[in-house]
């Protein structure tokens, strides 16, 4: 059986609109929401277009569907490396329920500096080189469980001379957090 999503069009709907639209799907039996990320409405009269991430934040509050963009473009409009942040960010808030779509774009949403727009060669190729980095900057952020791996990063904290280095905790256990750094990590950095 297919699954089926529901569509948050955000050139067309306010934040507080499209949050009790996800409210709506989730209580109808969606199984997922999509959301797009545009920067301009289609057209006049539908007169709003909130910032995509911003309503992804929301949605982490207001429902426990999964989310993913559909799509947003990390070319023109917003440099890939800060997409990487409000991908991570989001799936941190969304606890692993987000998926990062993405595309090339089209320049009602992306040509909004008045710089030329490419052509579609163009903006794959640009596509590829911005999924690198977005790939490079999210491989780079998480730690996970290993000893070994949250030591290597918080030593070159060390070496450098700083005089405190802070970790936070992504998740819920905390208590395990906190056991996890107490037994295995300062140890490490301390001896």
């Amino acid at each position: 059986m297919p699954d089926f999503g529901y569509f948050l069009s955000c050139e067309e709907h306010s934040l507080a609109e499209l949050v009790d639209q996800a409210r709506m799907a989730e209580q109808a039996g969606f199984d997922s929401l999509w959301i797009s990320d545009h920067y301009h409405p289609w057209n006049d009269r539908q007169g709003s277009s909130p910032f995509v991430w911003t309503v992804i934040g929301a949605l982490s509050q207001a429902v426990s569907l999964p989310v993913e963009t559909a799509v947003t473009c990390p070319l023109v409009r917003t440099h890939p490396a800060v997409i990487a942040q409000a991908a991570a960010t989001s799936a941190a808030q969304l606890g692993g329920r987000f998926r990062l779509g993405v595309g090339t774009g089209e320049a009602l949403n992306e040509h909004i500096l008045g710089t030329p727009w490419p052509e579609a060669s163009v903006r794959l190729e640009m596509l590829e080189e911005a999924l690198q980095i977005i790939r490079q900057l999210s491989d780079s952020v998480p730690c996970g469980d290993d000893p070994d791996t949250h030591t290597e990063a918080l030593s070159a904290f060390v070496e450098a001379g700083f005089d405190t280095v802070y970790v936070n905790q992504i998740g819920k256990d905390q208590q395990g957090f906190f056991d996890f750094y107490r037994t295995k990590i300062l140890p490490e950095l301390r001896g």
